[in-house]
């Protein structure tokens, strides 16, 4: 197993990570950002889903750092966790996507979303912080290299049966498969960003036009 070069490495490096989607299951979702380039997936291997933990902030440094060592102890059951991880994660975009093009997610999809959850929630406990209480992890006891997913499941629960449900919405780039909560004012977002997909589409659209006329 190699060591993590991102947010688990003693030297901080540059974000692997973008997390701009508006909640975490989208941003997991997108850790594979162009699924036409397999070059374009950021989730290789265990030590990067613990860097997504980290800078997600679903992990502490220091708990990354000791599931990291756990992994190394134990690379089976990591490689097991990360196979899970990435099933997870291409079921959660396979739902997301069929809601964002107005399809229904397919049972088998929504079963693997279930089944996570069903693994991550007797991992969920209630403990003080300040002068109230708040939801937390347990990232101990059995099973412990499967603790960033569990609030990706928990995350992808809410988000389904929540009224933001209807603002997710898809990239309508070409290839990017970015998804992303609309929080326009009359939600007409169509892409990633403006900077990168929308100025593409802008290019190609002028170009035809150009093309057309001569």
């Amino acid at each position: 197993m190699t060591a993590s070069t991102g947010a688990t490495a003693k030297a901080k490096a540059e974000p692997r990570f973008e997390l701009s989607a508006g909640a975490l299951c989208l941003d997991f979702a997108n850790s594979w950002g162009d699924r036409r380039r397999p070059e374009s997936d950021r989730l290789a291997g265990y030590p990067a889903l613990l860097d997504f933990g980290v800078e997600s902030g679903l992990l502490a440094g220091s708990a990354a750092a000791r599931l990291l060592r756990q992994a190394r102890r134990d690379p089976h059951a990591a490689t097991r966790t990360f196979t899970a991880a990435i099933a997870l994660r291409e079921a959660l975009y396979r739902i997301f996507s069929a809601q964002a093009r107005g399809r229904r997610a397919q049972p088998a999809d929504l079963g693997a979303v279930n089944r996570a959850l069903q693994a991550a929630l007797p991992h969920l406990r209630v403990t003080r912080r300040g002068e109230g209480y708040a939801w937390n992890w347990d990232e101990n006891g059995a099973d412990a290299l499967a603790a960033p997913l569990r609030p990706i499941a928990r995350s992808a629960a809410e988000l389904l049966t929540s009224d933001d449900l209807a603002r997710v919405r898809e990239c309508d780039g070409a290839t990017c498969t970015w998804l992303f909560l609309d929080e326009s004012r009359n939600r007409s977002r169509r892409w990633c960003s403006m900077e990168s997909c929308g100025n593409r589409a802008k290019a190609r659209r002028h170009y035809h036009r150009q093309r057309g006329a001569g």
